[in-house]
């Protein structure tokens, strides 16, 4: 990219083209290069469709890439060719000079960086939808997973991020002045009354979805620059999902009902959580076993609230005092784990509670 930059830039400033012809140059060469000339082969696997390709190139080459300023750059050496007083003509000459050195600087620097699509899909590979067997053990744990983070999760067949129609027709059934005040996960903070009190439950617009691709996608410059990577969570959730899903429909043949499933299997032995400020990464690391169906439904609870770095207290207990009824889960239990942990990892099985635990 440094080479396609400098190459480009020498040919419109010794007016070999012009500058919008070098531009357009420019833009098809690196779209083929990032695209179709990549070393990456699982890129070139996966994304087959014209339009995923194009979000792709869109995106690197905007967020990762810089090219606005290599754009801004050309913009003024042709201000600097069209002026007539020398005075202007220095300034264009030195404004582009300073865009372009910028664009070159960035593009090998990358303070935000994403990893490639073949290390984003490693994963898959650990853990591979062949490997994934849906038992009904399963549903109320993944059921509560997306109580804390997106009810909307399993009412969105084909859309995997918050910019979609699917996800706006959830929201929208959801306004209404009563469940307003109960539970609307895009208000920040969000407000839900329980137990005759209002609490505030902080959600944010990311779904599961986006989640793990953040956690899988990005390899540098996570919390410097927000809006990169929630565009990029909107982007590749959308790209990576239908690809994956069209890749085992095209070639594999695997049994993929349960792919939505299949995708929060995957999220919940890859995300972060906190349990006491401490971080456990994946969150499987705070169960005493790594199989998901027989994880304890109070300990899965306090996982749950770690995933927004919330603790066990009395206030959080209030606000989701919905999903402990929901679920039949006891009070007392969740503190009791809460407490013993991390002495005592999260339990397979829910223990028996103990007298005077709180």
């Amino acid at each position: 990219m440094f080479l396609l930059y400098l190459f480009s830039y020498s040919v419109a400033a010794f007016s070999v083209f012009r500058i919008r012809t070098c531009l357009l140059l420019f833009l098809i060469s690196t779209f083929f290069y990032l695209e179709y000339l990549t070393d990456d082969s699982l890129k070139t696997a996966y994304i087959i469709k014209i339009r995923f390709k194009l979000y792709d190139y869109l995106y690197l080459i905007l967020f990762q890439y810089e090219a606005a300023a290599y754009v801004l750059s050309l913009l003024m050496l042709h201000f600097h060719k069209q002026g007539n007083s020398p005075y202007w003509r220095y300034a264009f000459m030195a404004c582009s000079l300073s865009l372009l050195i910028y664009t070159l600087h960035r593009t090998i620097s990358q303070p935000f960086k994403v990893k490639s699509f073949a290390e984003t899909m490693k994963v898959f590979d650990r853990f591979p939808l062949y490997e994934f067997s849906f038992e009904d053990a399963l549903e109320p744990r993944l059921e509560m997973l997306c109580d804390f983070e997106d009810k909307s999760f399993f009412k969105r067949e084909k859309s995997y991020s918050c910019f979609s129609w699917e996800y706006f027709r959830y929201k929208r059934s959801e306004w209404t002045f009563r469940v307003l005040l109960q539970h609307i996960p895009s208000l920040l903070p969000s407000v839900t009354l329980q137990r005759g009190k209002v609490h505030f439950r902080g959600r944010g617009f990311s779904t599961p979805e986006m989640q793990l691709i953040r956690t899988i996608g990005i390899e540098r410059g996570y919390d410097q620059y927000k809006v990169r990577r929630k565009f990029y969570e909107i982007i590749y959730s959308k790209i990576i999902f239908n690809s994956l899903r069209n890749y085992h429909q095209d070639n594999t043949h695997y049994e993929i009902v349960h792919y939505r499933h299949y995708i929060l299997w995957v999220y919940l032995q890859t995300v972060l959580t906190r349990i006491k400020g401490d971080p456990y990464q994946p969150l499987s690391k705070a169960f005493e076993t790594s199989d998901i169906k027989n994880w304890s439904m109070e300990g899965l609870f306090i996982v749950c609230l770690g995933l927004s770095f919330k603790s066990v207290t009395e206030r959080t207990i209030a606000c989701y005092w919905d999903v402990i009824e929901k679920y039949g889960l006891e009070e007392a239990k969740i503190w009791q784990l809460y407490e013993e942990f991390p002495g005592k990892k999260l339990p397979g099985k829910t223990p028996p509670v103990k007298p005077n635990s709180m």
